[in-house]
């Protein structure tokens, strides 16, 4: 058998991923199981998937799906090319009988699997590494946290019994590692003693004599099981920072792009323009006050542009809007045609720059959106209405428009900055304390980044 060393860890080439993804979401209270339900543009299972695709330790996965979305998780390894998926089988009535026909399913070959949860999106690269490395040596691996609240064991009748001291206990998480010689005897043994609603593999193992050893988990490795799971996760996405190390990994995918910026001769976007320029000869940036004018405010112009663009290179790569508008008043004193030209700059354009974009996008089955927002978008101030409310629907419109348009490849995304050194906010706060404000380079670094990183329909903080 071939192996390979990766991580100074020998490996056979037989590290296999179990996806447990047949529950029926009965908890979650929605008639599509949770797996499937949309989280940042994409469907829960998908961002799981792309955990396992992206770790050099995993050669292969099987997903364990409900009979009637056997298609369903075709279609999605299809359109997010997740190479390793390599069967996708119908699973049973228990999260048990899944797990054993998932492990049924892995050829003779493989050394050990890892078998995961599908409703737990946010696996870390370095938590796969720890279990394969630990795995490797103690045969049989759970990954755990430490419990942050006080554990009380109840009697029967809902009285303490007894407060147990919670520095010796941890909270269980997934993936569980084992040997697959291990695995399969243990879940045999199961079936000789008649257990057959375990919720954990490790408690198989156990019951056969085999220690159990642990590796440290994430806090934000979550289970979605409730609907309030899913509004975390989303507010998860939106606060999710990444590493300048593995975007530089990944910078290439920047190298000789087409770029199309609007609003690109002041600000943000001039930084923008001039950042990206380190990457790529062909950026182009446009403003009202460019060669070939362009007003986020009218389409027509917006298409031109787009055109222009397209008819010299022959595409688009990545598309960024970074026109808008900011009026500083209360809602007596601001005028309609204020409200109207706020509410233009900042959602209306942002309506053209898409419309414009799509066709195009479309026919490469390709492309990057990305709209620059503002962490006003949280919370209404007083004397920001129009602002405020204009950048909390730019969050919800991006958010949608990646949904529509993930199964084109193209992705949608928002950087929020904080506040910023500008012309526009000079225009109405005038001189303010520097240091008390972000630096239009910083936060065009950042845009850089997340134009670099393979997500939809997340919000990127810069603070």
């Amino acid at each position: 058998m071939h192996t390979h060393i990766i991580n100074g860890v020998q490996m056979s080439k037989s590290v296999i991923g179990i996806i447990l993804a047949s529950g029926t979401g009965q908890r979650f209270g929605d008639s599509q199981p949770k797996q499937f339900m949309k989280l940042a543009g994409l469907p829960v299972i998908v961002h799981t998937l792309k955990a396992f695709q992206d770790s050099p330790l995993i050669d292969g996965v099987i997903v364990v799906s409900h009979e009637d979305y056997l298609d369903d998780v075709w279609e999605m390894v299809r359109l997010h090319a997740l190479s390793k998926v390599e069967k996708v089988v119908a699973g049973g009535e228990t999260r048990q009988e899944s797990s054993r026909i998932g492990i049924e399913c892995v050829g003779d070959e493989a050394s050990c699997v890892l078998i995961h949860d599908s409703v737990r999106p946010f696996l870390p690269q370095s938590v796969i590494t720890r279990l394969v490395k630990a795995v490797k040596i103690h045969d049989a691996v759970d990954t755990v946290i430490p419990s942050a609240d006080t554990l009380v064991e109840i009697d029967g009748e809902g009285f303490i019994r007894r407060i147990p001291d919670r520095a010796s206990f941890r909270r269980g998480q997934t993936p569980q590692a084992f040997k697959l010689k291990l695995i399969r005897e243990a879940h045999a043994h199961a079936s000789v003693e008649g257990i057959v609603n375990a919720t954990d593999d490790c408690f198989l193992v156990l019951r056969t004599g085999t220690p159990v050893f642990t590796v440290e988990g994430d806090e934000q490795n979550i289970k979605i099981t409730y609907p309030l799971d899913l509004h975390l996760a989303d507010r998860l996405f939106q606060l999710k920072t990444h590493s300048m190390e593995s975007v530089n990994n990944h910078v290439t995918l920047l190298s000789n792009k087409v770029f199309m910026i609007i609003g690109g001769t002041a600000g943000i976007g001039k930084s923008l323009c001039e950042k990206l320029r380190n990457h790529s000869r062909r950026v182009y940036c446009f403003s009202r006050s460019t060669a070939l004018p362009v007003d986020i405010c009218q389409i027509g112009t917006i298409q031109k542009a787009v055109d222009y663009v397209a008819g010299i290179e022959g595409r688009i790569d990545f598309a960024i809007n970074c026109a808008g508008d900011l009026i500083r008043k209360n809602i007596e004193f601001t005028s309609l045609e204020e409200w109207q030209r706020i509410y233009d700059a900042n959602i209306n354009g942002s309506f053209y720059f898409a419309k414009s974009l799509i066709p195009l996008f479309r026919k490469q089955n390709s492309g990057s959106i990305m709209f620059i927002g503002s962490s006003s978008y949280t919370r209404g101030r007083g004397g920001y209405a129009a602002y405020s409310s204009s950048k909390a629907a730019l969050v919800n419109f991006c958010q949608a428009l990646s949904e529509e348009l993930a199964p084109n490849n193209i992705k949608v995304n928002l950087v929020s900055p904080g506040r910023v050194r500008t012309p526009l906010r000079f225009r109405n706060f005038g001189n303010e304390d520097p240091a008390t404000l972000l630096d239009a380079d910083h936060v065009a670094d950042e845009i850089v980044r997340a134009l670099a990183t393979d997500t939809t329909g997340s919000i990127f903080e810069v603070r």
